[in-house]
C-alpha cells in the first residue's frame, strides 16, 4: 500500500505512539523517522551523540544559555556561536525533517514535525494518546517500574514534550486544532491504530 503523504506523528510518552508511527510506515511501504533524525542531526551538527540526544525533543532553558551537566562534565557553548546547543540541535533536527519530507512520502516521529512542515499540502498530521491507567502499565512492562515512578515518568516527559512543542511552535501540544486525525492507541492497539491511520491517509484530503 502506498501514500502521497507525509505523516507526523505527536504522541502522548508511553501511549505507544512510536510503535504506531513505525507499524504505518510499515503498512504503507515508506521511510519512517524517529531516532534516526538524531542520527542525521549529530552527522550535521558534528555533535556528540550524547549532546544531540540530550536536548531532543526538550524546550530551551537556563542551563542551554550557560552549558549543560552530563557524565559529570561541564559543557560550555563555544562563545563565536550566536545560538544556544539546544536551539541548533532543534534548527538541525528541523532541517532533517524539511529535507525527509522532500524526499518521499514518509513518518515523521515528534520534534514539531506538523509545525515544521504547516507550509506543505501534502501533510498528515496524527496525534496518539492513551489513557493514563494505559499509559503506566506500559511504563511498567518497559522499563520495569513500580507504578508511582512510571506515573511521574509519564507526568515528566509529557510536561517536557509539551514545553518544547510550545517553545517552538508557539501552540498547545496535543490541541486537535492541530491535528487531522487523533487516535486513542490503548484502546485500539499499536496494530488498530496504524490500520487506521493508513485506511485515513488513502481518503485524506487536506483543506486549503
Amino acid at each position: 500500500m502506498k501514500t502521497k503523504w507525509v505523516i507526523t506523528v505527536g504522541r502522548e510518552f508511553c501511549s505507544g505512539g512510536a510503535e504506531t508511527a513505525r507499524k504505518v510506515a510499515e503498512r504503507l511501504e515508506i521511510p519512517y523517522y524517529d531516532k534516526a533524525i538524531i542520527d542525521e542531526t549529530v552527522e550535521s551538527t558534528q555533535l556528540a551523540a550524547e549532546i544531540v540526544a540530550h536536548h531532543d525533543e526538550r524546550p530551551i532553558t537556563y542551563s542551554d544559555i550557560t552549558g549543560f551537566q552530563y557524565g559529570g562534565l561541564w559543557y560550555h557553548e563555544d562563545p563565536s556561536l550566536t545560538l544556544p546547543v539546544g536551539m541548533r540541535v532543534a534548527d538541525a533536527q528541523f532541517d532533517v525533517i524539511r529535507k525527509a519530507a522532500n524526499r518521499s512520502p514518509c513518518v515523521i516521529v515528534g520534534r514539531c514535525a506538523d509545525y515544521v512542515l504547516e507550509e506543505r499540502k501534502n501533510v498528515l498530521n496524527v496525534f496518539i494518546r492513551a489513557s493514563m491507567e494505559y499509559r503506566v502499565k506500559r511504563a511498567m512492562d518497559l522499563y520495569g517500574l513500580v507504578e508511582g515512578d512510571a506515573r511521574k515518568l509519564i507526568r515528566k516527559t509529557d510536561k517536557i514534550r509539551a514545553n518544547y512543542y510550545r517553545y517552538y511552535a508557539q501552540r498547545n501540544w496535543g490541541d486537535p486544532a492541530n491535528h487531522e486525525l487523533i487516535i486513542d492507541a490503548g484502546k485500539l492497539g499499536t496494530d488498530g491504530a496504524a490500520c487506521v491511520i493508513a485506511a485515513y491517509a488513502e481518503q485524506f484530503t487536506p483543506q486549503g
